[in-house]
Parts: C-alpha cells; sequence; structure tokens
C-alpha cells in the first residue's frame, strides 16, 4: 500500500510539475468552463507533448545502442538460468540416490530385524 500512495504522490506531483512549467496549458486550463473542459485540455497537450517525449526517448536509445545492451542482458540471464538449472539438476540428483541409500539401508535393517524376531520366537 505504501508503494501505491508514493507512487500516485509522484504522480500527483510531476503532473503538477507539468502545469506550472506550461504557460499556454495554464491559460488555456483557467479558461476552462468545467472540470471536464479543463481534463479535456490537459489530455490534448498531454497526447501532444508525450509524442514528443517518445520520440526523444526513442532516439536516445537509438544513440546509446539500447538494443543491443538489452540483447546482451537477456543472453547472460539464459545463460545464468541454464547454469543455476543445471546445478539444482546435479544437486537433486546427488540427494536422491542418497535418499535411495537410505531407504535400501532401512530395508535392509527391517529385513534383519524380522528375521532376528522370527529366530527369537522360534527358540
Amino acid at each position: 500500500m505504501k508503494k501505491l500512495t508514493f507512487l500516485l504522490g509522484t504522480l500527483g506531483g510531476a503532473m503538477a510539475g507539468y502545469v506550472f512549467s506550461n504557460k499556454k496549458l495554464r491559460t488555456e486550463m483557467m479558461d476552462a468552463k468545467d472540470s471536464t473542459e479543463a481534463a479535456k485540455i490537459l489530455g490534448k497537450h498531454l497526447s501532444t507533448d508525450g509524442q514528443v517525449v517518445a520520440k526523444e526517448v526513442r532516439q536516445l536509445a537509438e544513440q546509446h545502442g539500447l538494443d543491443d545492451r538489452i540483447a546482451d542482458g537477456k543472453s547472460y540471464v539464459q545463460d545464468y538460468y541454464s547454469s543455476a538449472k543445471d546445478e539444482v539438476q546435479k544437486f537433486l540428483g546427488a540427494k536422491m540416490k542418497e535418499a535411495k541409500r537410505v531407504v535400501g539401508n532401512v530395508r535392509k535393517s527391517s529385513h534383519t530385524v524380522r528375521k532376528a524376531a522370527v529366530k527369537a520366537k522360534k527358540s
């Protein structure tokens, strides 16, 4: 719940900063007759500014080779996952062998105890 309130606070702060920094938006919102019209004005500005921001982010990603870095990160994660999977399988295989050995010893012991009980009963 703390994360949600933090997120809402952050979004509210960002929205306030956006409104305060955009003079044209402020003047249009002051002239709005009701909250619905103000929301439409805000949506229109966010839409156009969002397109500009998206273009800038795309250019930034292309400049810094973000796609290549993501591909490298993906291959690293896949390699790490496969090696971890192999290690877990080795570990579990060893533990399964150990468990089978213990179960075999228990069976032998119970068989020996039964034999001894039968001998003791006969004598």
